[in-house]
Order: C-alpha cells, then structure tokens, then sequence
C-alpha cells in the first residue's frame, strides 16, 4: 500500500520558518501530529495519509539520530558530517521514503519545517534554503545521497562513499541534475573521486573535481555517459580526474578481458554497470 506523505506549500513554509526563528528555536512547543499547521495536506488520491503514529515515529527516529552526534548537547557541532552520513543511509533505507512521494519539495518542507525544524537549526541555522524543499534542504539533499551513493545491499562498505566523499564532492554530483538524476553515473563518479583522492591527495581534490564536473556533463550532453559499458564508464572518468595514465595498464588488460573485465570493472565502481532508470531512486534494492 503507497503511503501518502504530508505536503507543506512553499508560501506556507516560509511564513512556518520566520515565526520559527523570530520566536526562537528554544520556545519552539516541539511537533504535535495531532495539531498540523492548516496549510499541511496530502494528496487527495492515490494510498493512505501517513498516520499520527507514523508521524511521531519518524520524529523519534531523526531525533534519536541527531542526539547521537551532538544535538541537545550545548548545540556540540562537532560530528556533523557524520550525522549527515548517518541520515543518507537511514533515509534511503526507511520504507517511508522509498516511493514517488519523496520526490516532490514539498514533502521535504513538511519534514524540516514541521517535524524538525529544531534539528535543522541545531545542523544549519537560520539558513531558509534548509528548511524549504529542495536540494539543500537538510533532509532531502541527505535521502538524494543515500539513493544515488548506495553500493547496494552487497557490499562490504555499502554506505561508505557517504563518509569518504568531501562535502564539496557529495554537492558538486548531488546538485548537478545531469549527474545527480543519474544513479549510474553518480555512483561512477564518487568511486573515481576516491579512487583519484588516494592518488592526488583529498586536500587537491576541490578543484580536481571541478573541473572532472565540467567534462563529464559536457560529455554527458553529447553521448549518455551511463549507457556506456564499465570499462569505457571507468576509462572515461579515469581521464576526467587524472588517474588515466596511472591505471593505464590495468584499463589495457580489463579491455582485453571482454565481459569477465567489465565484470571487474563493474565492481570497482560500485555497480555502475548496472541497468538503472530514474526509477531506480523510488524502489526498494534487494537487502
């Protein structure tokens, strides 16, 4: 059965937002799913309205999340990369946001807005962005990261990538629409960026990445880079950051290899070989 999640307006969020901050975050009430803000709604047809129960469940669960890495805590904002790495996973995993419905911006208002409006102060401020839906609203920028960086159910590290990629590496392939649409060429992506980090050095890696963006989504625009095979996917990106002539030998020998070096290949960058669609981002990988 397809749940139906709460929709909050961007008008009616922005106005939720400012007597939020104007009152203060420390005289907030705290979330009450019995009494909505007015302008909260769900779509008329199509499942079932998520439920009250289910409402202050998902409340505990991000609360219990953000309490693990410091909030409540004197605002400590010590391990905020790792809450962020914490919630991707969560939040791609949680059955709640596995359908279409965590497509739309203003479900995520509602989540940010609503359900945690003291959580995304404690992690960004008084920022507006990170409160209204969209790619940096706190939570949603977070389910984006976990749908298109999961090496599946598989693998050793599953959710690694979501610690190892810099911050400036997980936006520059999360709000770039050509590259973050796109699980296979995400997914791609981040193995060469770590791949090339081990080679160049993280602290080289901002304007490396930069300018690897650039290349790909020009090239993107000309041939679907994911529809290419894994080991021409590999070779590309492989040139893109840098490490072509490094690993020109091993690409020489897993291209004389035919389907048992794309196999390679497609382990080494995390299944990007796979047969994905935009489809892939709203159901459920096999755990």
């Amino acid at each position: 059965m397809n749940i139906l999640l709460p929709r909050l307006p961007s008008p009616a969020c922005e106005t939720l937002v400012r007597s939020f901050l104007e009152q203060g975050p420390d005289r907030w009430t705290g979330f009450n799913p019995a009494n909505l803000p007015s302008s909260v709604h769900f779509t008329a047809t199509g499942g079932t309205p998520l439920g009250l129960a289910q409402m202050t469940q998902l409340r505990a669960d991000l609360e219990e999340l953000a309490r693990a890495h410091g909030f409540g805590d004197g605002n400590a904002r010590n391990s905020l990369a790792a809450f962020d790495a914490k919630v991707a996973s969560w939040l791609a995993e949680v059955d709640l946001f596995s359908t279409g419905e965590a497509l739309r911006d203003d479900v995520w208002s509602f989540v940010a807005t609503v359900i945690a409006p003291d959580i995304v102060y404690w992690r960004f401020g008084a920022a507006m962005e990170r409160y209204t839906g969209g790619v940096r609203n706190t939570f949603q920028r977070l389910w984006m990261r976990g749908r298109v960086l999961d090496r599946g159910a598989e693998h050793p590290e599953r959710w690694n990538l979501l610690v190892e990629l810099t911050e400036d590496a997980l936006v520059q392939i999360t709000e770039r629409p050509s590259i973050g649409g796109d699980p296979v060429l995400s997914l791609a992506v981040a193995e060469a960026w770590v791949r090339a980090s081990k080679l160049h050095g993280r602290s080289s890696m901002e304007d490396i990445m930069r300018r690897a963006v650039l290349g790909i989504r020009i090239r993107n625009e000309i041939r679907s880079l994911s529809d290419l095979s894994a080991t021409e996917l590999a070779s590309f990106l492989h040139e893109m950051f840098g490490i072509r002539n490094e690993l020109g030998t091993a690409a020489a020998g897993m291209s004389e290899g035919g389907d048992e070096a794309d196999r390679s290949v497609n382990d080494d960058v995390g299944g990007a070989g796979r047969s994905w669609s935009m489809t892939t981002l709203f159901s459920r990988r096999s755990r």
